[in-house]
């Protein structure tokens, strides 16, 4: 799930510090690399479910050229997610998993896992996120009661979604927690899990990364002094 990265339309919550424009080309290096990830998994169906999809030929070459296009539907996250699980099970989906476009650490084999928890048993895959929200969900079969009700940016969606997998008697699983980027305390936080692993790839972010920081990664471009960002709550928005 994601948006056309259009400034002043994707990751706002970025600027500042960043100017609309750079935080849409953070955005657009981010989703091409979780594309091309993707990409790579095999025996798969993708989907991009694309927020006000009047993006023209955007993001229709590769990494994209293997995704075939949906425009999101519903109110709210939930809504949305779930629109887009039920389009996929009803186009003959066993299993879905669904991402969104600001985790960088998001690899092929984490996907993999994913789908291998699904097939193994359990009814519904969480990828946590630092915040307390998810940058993936899984589902084995259909039901919208795993996205519906809920209240989405606080710090409880990951906790209330495992209550609500608990209240249903739904086996559910954790993936690996991973780093998604929406304030400018995460691009600090990005610089170092850039550092510290060699993959994924990524090199869109990784190419930013370094223009952004400099090649010593010393802090940001421009004055030193960091201009906090809103206070933290939850950002499994997957629609990016």
């Amino acid at each position: 799930m994601a948006k056309a990265p259009v400034p002043g339309r994707v990751k706002t919550r970025l600027c500042p510090p960043l100017a609309p424009a750079e935080a849409a080309r953070l955005y657009a290096c981010m989703l091409g690399d979780a594309a091309e990830e993707i990409s790579s998994v095999g025996r798969i169906a993708r989907y991009l479910f694309l927020y006000r999809s009047a993006a023209g030929n955007a993001m229709r070459a590769a990494p994209f050229s293997s995704f075939e296009r949906f425009p999101q539907r519903g109110k709210d996250l939930g809504e949305k997610m779930w629109d887009a699980a039920a389009t996929a099970f009803r186009r003959g989906a066993r299993r879905v998993v669904i991402v969104g476009a600001d985790c960088p650490s998001l690899s092929a084999g984490t996907v993999r896992r994913a789908f291998l928890e699904l097939s193994s048993g359990a009814s519904v895959v969480f990828g946590p996120s630092v915040d307390g929200g998810y940058y993936l969900v899984g589902l084995s079969s259909p039901d919208e009661r795993m996205f519906l009700g809920f209240r989405w940016s606080t710090t409880e969606v990951l906790r209330n979604a495992a209550a609500r997998c608990r209240i249903l008697s739904a086996s559910f699983s954790f993936l690996p927690p991973r780093l998604d980027v929406d304030t400018g305390e995460d691009l600090h936080m990005l610089r170092e899990w850039a550092g510290a692993h060699a993959r994924p790839a990524c090199p869109r972010t990784r190419e930013w990364i370094t223009g952004f920081f400099g090649p010593g990664g010393g802090g940001f471009r421009g004055p030193t002094e960091r201009t906090p960002g809103p206070r933290r709550g939850s950002r499994s928005r997957l629609g990016g």
